[in-house]
């Protein structure tokens, strides 16, 4: 297993930066890092996942890929 560090624009219809990594050491410490630097900044969020591959991370976590109206087509 992967681990994956997106970081993302909360009200963007952008993809996340994504960052993988294979150590979960290296995993956990790039994320409480990132954490702190956007702690003030509403606007983004961060979020670390467990993933076989990108695409599986895609596929599972698929809300952190779509614009919004893509994710309101799928509410309904």
């Amino acid at each position: 297993m992967s681990f994956f560090l997106l970081t993302y624009r909360r009200q963007a219809d952008a993809d996340p930066a994504i960052v993988r990594f294979e150590d979960s050491t290296e995993a956990m410490s790039a994320f409480v890092n990132a954490e702190r630097a956007l702690r003030d900044d509403e606007t983004q969020g961060v979020v670390l996942l467990v993933a076989e591959d990108e695409q599986t991370l895609r596929r599972t976590h698929s809300h952190y890929f779509s614009t919004f109206d893509e994710l309101l087509a799928e509410a309904t």
